[in-house]
Formats: structure tokens, C-alpha cells, sequence
């Protein structure tokens, strides 16, 4: 049986997460990125100032400013000479050699072009000063503690003093919604990596794995190829953890016969790929796993092949659903293309998320009227569809439906009917997911590198591994 050199890629990990710092620091931050994004935040404010504070890394806080050390605070102040203002922690020699360098006051300007910047033990000292003359702050109302500070301040009888609070959220995470070239850029990078860990997954995967056996070898890639992390914990879920949408323990031995749904995105630069694959651990699929898999691979296809701007998101989903419907149908595990609710019992999410800095991006789909929100290029969106058949999935259907309105004969009746079709694809999980970037006549699937059919994905995974003796 082939091995795998697990326990030496792990520990080349702690090697390659340092060469990924350095990797990708040494593309130099893109001052005028963030200087057009803090630009352009200003232009919708209606005067004011804008006052953020991260006590941890923040991606809003990223996002408008390229900085990312904890334990920091700027101002944006849309009609003053000095519009970007830093509080960042000073530099510390007696910290270095427990926690390394700090950007420092002298770099906040000279690196991340803050106009002014300050030691942010000065913060809350200074912060009156910039207030004075301002008739409205905007802040962040995920921010509890920053939002009562600031109520209590502006409670103050003073005169020249702002009198009201709005909430900055949602004109970032509009901004957001919309991918700069930058951001496509270190999103391509994210998502090739993930791709490539996938396709050494595929070569590498046998019966007798442990699922952390393969979560090594995904993690190992990334940071081979200049990923610092995850953008979220590994979903290998193998033969019953394949229908567990959210499975991460990853400890279950993979048995001859299993499908294994790995569902994974390398973070690069802070933005983060979303990418799904499910393979036969033994490299072939059986019969009723290829009959689950091409339904779910029909629907994302459809799915896919409706993304264009001015296309409504529900409408991607509501294609995948239609197709997903009718082949359930076809091998007996719904009893009526018409019901609202017996799909649910294998289908039970929306197929899209809007995907960047965070895994399930910032950004509304708008009201689910069908359409809901038009898509725009530079939008960049999952398509994700699956099925799932588990032994939990006919068991908590009484629960699951309360909420459906579907009265319990009609569940009776249709639980006779579907248990034995059931019982002959049990343990079937499939999940296909890539990222798509609407584009100015289409789309491009960012995550096409990665076998999906059956036959590509048999192809990958007969070649050898470098990581198999």
C-alpha cells in the first residue's frame, strides 16, 4: 500500500508558513488601492468623520487602510488636509524579542500612507481634538464598545460638537461586494493554490487514510505556494461525514468504497478561496455514486451558465435547485417536483455566497423575490450545489419541516415511499463548488484548474504523488 510522507510535510509546515509571510510581504502593499477605497468612502459621507477602532485584525479596518497589526485606530476626516489618521502601538525594543517588530508611528506614514499618526495609548486624549466641528461621526455598530464610547462622548454639552451617529457598515461592505483588479488578483492567487492542493490531494488519496491524513497534505500545499493559513477550518468528510455539511473534526479512517467531500480555500493576502471537490477515495466512483454526483455536477453547470451581469443571485440558485429537483425525482427521493419541501430534506441551503476577504463575504443578496440581488462584474460568488443523504436525514425530517407547513400525512406517505431508495444511496454526500467572477460579458470560473467530471477527476487521481513512495 502507498504511503504518505505526512509527518515530514508537517513538519516542513512551521518552514513554509514563514517563507509565506515573507512571500507575500514582498509584493509591497498597494498604497493607492487603499487611498482610492478610503477616497471613495468619503465621497458617500455627507461630512463628518469617520472613527475606527481594531483591537484585533478586522477586515473593514484592512480593507480601507492595508493595516493589519492589532491593536489600532484611524479617522478618515473627508474635509481636512490630514484625512487619514493612525493610532497604531509604538514600537517596543524589550517586545521584539518576544513578539518581533512593530510597524510603528514612523512606518504607519511612510508604508501605509497615513497622513498623521499617533501611539494609540493616545487615542481616546486625541480623539475630542478631531471631533470638535464635525456634525455627525460614523462608526462601526459591530463595534459595541467603540459605539458606546462615542455615544458618551457626544452627550457632552458642548457647543460645535457632533450630534449624531451613523453606522459605516453599509457603504464598505457595498464597496466589498465589488473586486478591485488588486483583490481578483491575490484572489486568483488564493484559489490556484487551493486548485493545486486538491489536484496533489487527488493523486494522493487512498483507502486506509485518515481524513487529517489528507487535511495535511491539502495545508502542507497551501503553504508551500505561499498561503499563511487556511481562510477557514477543512471540511474532509469521508463515506457518513460526507453528508455532514459542516464536518471539520477530520479523524474518521477513509474505507475502500468511500466518498470523501473536500471542501477547502487557501487564505493569500487576506482574501480567501471557497473551493469543493468530492472524490472516491479509491479512485473510482460506483454506480449510485455517479448517479448522485452528475445530478449535482448538471446543476452547478446550469447554475454557472446563467451568471451574467444584471442576473438576479436567486436565479443562479433557482436554476441549480430546478435541476437538482428533477433528479432527485428521477431516482425516486422525492415524490413531487412541486413541493417546497421534500428537496430540503437533501438540498437544504442557498447554492451561492459572495466570497473575498471573508469566506462568506459581506454583501446582501436583496430580497428573495426570485432575482434578488443583479449581479455586477467584479462580484465574485460560490456555486455550490450538493446532495446529501445520511442517516440523520429521514430521522429529523419532523423537525426540520415544522416550519414548512407540510402536514404530517403527507410526511408519513412520502417517508414509505422514499426509505428504501434511501437505504440504497446511503452514506452518499456530493458537494461541487467553484468560484465564479462575474465579468463585463459573463463570468470566468477562477477554479476551473480542478477536475470536476467524473472522468477528469478518475484520470487525476490514477497518476503518482510526489508524496507517495
Amino acid at each position: 500500500m502507498k504511503r504518505i510522507f505526512v509527518y515530514s510535510s508537517v513538519i516542513l509546515l512551521f518552514f513554509f508558513q514563514v517563507l509565506a509571510v515573507y512571500s507575500f510581504d514582498a509584493q509591497n502593499l498597494n498604497k493607492e488601492v487603499f487611498a482610492k477605497r478610503r477616497q471613495k468612502l468619503m465621497d458617500k459621507m455627507e461630512g463628518g468623520i469617520a472613527v475606527f477602532r481594531a483591537d484585533a485584525f478586522n477586515r473593514d479596518f484592512y480593507y480601507l487602510t492595508g493595516f493589519d497589526e492589532p491593536g489600532a485606530a484611524c479617522l478618515l476626516i473627508p474635509d481636512a488636509e490630514e484625512k487619514f489618521i493612525l493610532f497604531v502601538r509604538p514600537q517596543s525594543p524589550a517586545r521584539i524579542v518576544w513578539t518581533g517588530k512593530r510597524y510603528g508611528t514612523e512606518e504607519a506614514v511612510k508604508v501605509f500612507g497615513a497622513d498623521k499618526a499617533y501611539s494609540m495609548a493616545q487615542f481616546e486624549k486625541i480623539l475630542p481634538r478631531y471631533l470638535m466641528g464635525k456634525d455627525r461621526i460614523y462608526c462601526s455598530f459591530n463595534n459595541k464598545e467603540l459605539t458606546d464610547t462615542l455615544t458618551q462622548m457626544i452627550r457632552r454639552p458642548r457647543d460645535n460638537w457632533p450630534k449624531e451617529i451613523s453606522n459605516v457598515l453599509p457603504p464598505i461592505h457595498d464597496m466589498r461586494m465589488i473586486k478591485d483588479s488588486y483583490e481578483i488578483k491575490l484572489m486568483r492567487k488564493a484559489i490556484d493554490i487551493t486548485c493545486d492542493a486538491l489536484l496533489e490531494t487527488m493523486k494522493a488519496a487512498e483507502p486506509g487514510m485518515y481524513e487529517y491524513e489528507i487535511e495535511a497534505i491539502i495545508e502542507y500545499i497551501f503553504r508551500k505556494n505561499g498561503s499563511q493559513r487556511p481562510g477557514f477550518p477543512s471540511i474532509v468528510g469521508s463515506g457518513p461525514n460526507s453528508t455532514i455539511l459542516h464536518y471539520d473534526v477530520n479523524k474518521h479512517q477513509t474505507q475502500d468504497g468511500d466518498l470523501i467531500v473536500i471542501d477547502v480555500g487557501a487564505e493569500y493576502g487576506y482574501y480567501t478561496a471557497d473551493v469543493t471537490r468530492t472524490i472516491p477515495v479509491n479512485g473510482k466512483f460506483n454506480k449510485k455514486q455517479k448517479e448522485i454526483y452528475e445530478i449535482v455536477l448538471e446543476a452547478q453547470k446550469q447554475a454557472i451558465d446563467k451568471i451574467a451581469p444584471g442576473v438576479g443571485i436567486y436565479e443562479v440558485h433557482y436554476r441549480a435547485v430546478e435541476v437538482i429537483k428533477d433528479g432527485l425525482y428521477r431516482l425516486g427521493l422525492i415524490t413531487d417536483k412541486e413541493s417546497r419541501w421534500q428537496y430540503r430534506i437533501w438540498l437544504m441551503y442557498n447554492t451561492n455566497h459572495w466570497l473575498g476577504l471573508d469566506v462568506h463575504d459581506v454583501g446582501s443578496r436583496g430580497h428573495d423575490d426570485g432575482k434578488g440581488r443583479r449581479l455586477e462584474p467584479g462580484m465574485v460568488l460560490t456555486v455550490e450545489p450538493g446532495i446529501y443523504i445520511g442517516e440523520h436525514s429521514l430521522a429529523s425530517l419532523s423537525e426540520t419541516m415544522r416550519r414548512s407547513n407540510a402536514r404530517k400525512e403527507d410526511i408519513a406517505a412520502f417517508l414509505e415511499k422514499v426509505k428504501p431508495i434511501v437505504e440504497k444511496y446511503m452514506n452518499i454526500g456530493v458537494r461541487i463548488e467553484d468560484d465564479i467572477l462575474v465579468t463585463e460579458d459573463g463570468h470566468e470560473n477562477l477554479s476551473s484548474k480542478a477536475p470536476r467530471t467524473i472522468k477528469e477527476i478518475e484520470k487525476w487521481m490514477k497518476k503518482k504523488s510526489y508524496l507517495n513512495k
